[in-house]
């Protein structure tokens, strides 16, 4: 290559670093996730009622369009999942191939929409420049599009909601980055547009009118400001009837679950709960389909479970001087903004103490201060170090994400890892004995 092409080729970076960034975030996500297109279905794992239910089969009649937007079904209020899955099925029948396509189409969407927040956040808390603006954004991107962490709901097609939510979650973020950038009231009602069609996809759309207020802190919009709180309202009125319908939706099954945890031992898993989520965002591995409760209902609380809360609590109290600048603020408050509601402190009929799929979003904001450093120490005198060890850790994730993509292949081989999961717990293996000997 000579010099004046390679002198080309940057002057065309520094001119489009998006067009570089971009084609390089979606040949990393087709090449982690090539293979999914040969995958099943996983009957016997949720996919057999969430997909190949009657109202994926009874086609776009009136009845069943209008059963779809009103009807909980298991337990479940995703009318605009469903009609996704109604789509499809009209489109290819029960192709499984192209099922698995769309979700890896969505997260394509999803990772180009986390691209331009994180361009315009970055833009609004720093002035390290248009070009690092850009690479702070296509760093976070990338480790969202690729990690480990993610996979779940890109390779199961049953968590196909997730995709969705988030979807119209980050378009909701986009308009009202918009509106606050134009004035334009257009903008404001593509929010509530937005926002409606991703609580039809998944509740954890709930979280939308907190998450504004983050992006109202990043704008640096007075929050004297009566104005603030007046367009928040139609928000929190349509919050406040989701989460109605969301305790509908799952009454029944908290009603049949009467084992909860009491409220103190859910103080305590939430602390737990939360340094899982962290830790599996950053480190990810052994990620697995089901993470059981560390301790049974009715079954006294570990003593190393309490390490939890002291060491989370202590963790901030000595590091809140480095907290409070602003691009790690934004990054740990988005976070948890987007994993609250997932912590157990509500007993909402899950089996798992831990689910891939409900980090999806949250995990933009580890991401994003991960990024952010590396760029920051990228011009520091430890370059050399940094590139190195960066690589090999995105590398890193890629690999493990390809190999264990195909772990989602059948349900056989889901059902064979589930097993294994649980006969290494020690709890499990108490029961069987206790079964084997009645």
């Amino acid at each position: 290559m000579t010099q004046d092409s390679t002198r080309g080729i940057f002057t065309f970076y520094k001119q489009s670093p998006h067009k570089y960034h971009l084609a390089i975030l979606y040949l990393s996500v087709l090449i982690v996730y090539w293979q999914v297109y040969k995958f099943e279905f996983l009957i016997g794992w949720d996919d057999q009622w969430f997909i190949t239910n009657h109202y994926t089969e009874n086609g776009f009649s009136r009845k069943n369009l209008y059963a779809i937007l009103t009807d909980f079904f298991y337990g479940q209020y995703a009318p605009v999942n469903q009609y996704y899955y109604l789509l499809l099925y009209n489109l290819f029948g029960y192709n499984p191939k192209y099922f698995h396509v769309s979700s890896v189409l969505l997260h394509l969407g999803n990772a180009t929409l986390i691209y331009w927040m994180i361009k315009k956040v970055t833009a609004k808390i720093s002035d390290i420049g248009a070009i690092r603006t850009g690479e702070v954004a296509f760093v976070t991107t990338l480790l969202f599009a690729v990690s480990p962490f993610n996979l779940e709901p890109v390779a199961w097609v049953a968590a196909s909601k997730v995709l969705l939510y988030s979807l119209f979650y980050l378009l909701a973020i986009r308009s009202y980055c918009l509106y606050i950038d134009t004035s334009k009231s257009t903008h404001f009602y593509l929010v509530i547009l937005w926002f409606t069609l991703s609580f039809g996809a998944k509740e954890q759309a709930v979280s939308l009118p907190i998450c504004l207020l983050l992006f109202d802190y990043i704008y640096k919009r007075n929050f004297r400001d009566h104005m603030i709180w007046y367009e928040k309202i139609p928000l929190l009125v349509l919050t406040t009837l989701f989460g109605i319908i969301t305790l509908q939706s799952q009454g029944e099954m908290i009603l049949e679950n009467t084992h909860f945890y009491p409220i103190y031992q859910r103080v305590i898993l939430a602390f737990y709960t939360l340094s899982e989520y962290f830790t599996k965002t950053i480190t990810p591995i052994n990620v697995s389909y089901l993470y059981p409760f560390p301790f049974q209902v009715g079954e006294p609380v570990p003593i190393w479970i309490y390490l939890f809360p002291f060491l989370i609590v202590l963790t901030i109290i000595c590091l809140y001087k480095i907290i409070l600048k602003k691009w790690l603020a934004f990054g740990l408050l988005f976070f948890l903004i987007h994993i609250a509601l997932v912590l157990n402190l509500l007993s909402l009929a899950r089996f798992s103490v831990v689910a891939d799929r409900y980090a999806y979003l949250s995990t933009i904001g580890l991401y994003f201060i991960l990024a952010y450093s590396f760029i920051l120490l990228y011009q520091s005198k430890y370059r050399k170090i940094i590139i190195t060890s960066s690589f090999v850790y995105l590398f890193g994730f890629m690999v493990y994400s390809y190999n264990h993509v195909s772990k989602w292949q059948n349900v056989g081989i889901v059902k064979a890892r589930i097993k294994k999961v649980m006969e290494s717990r020690k709890d499990y293996q108490n029961w069987k004995h206790k079964q084997n000997t009645k």
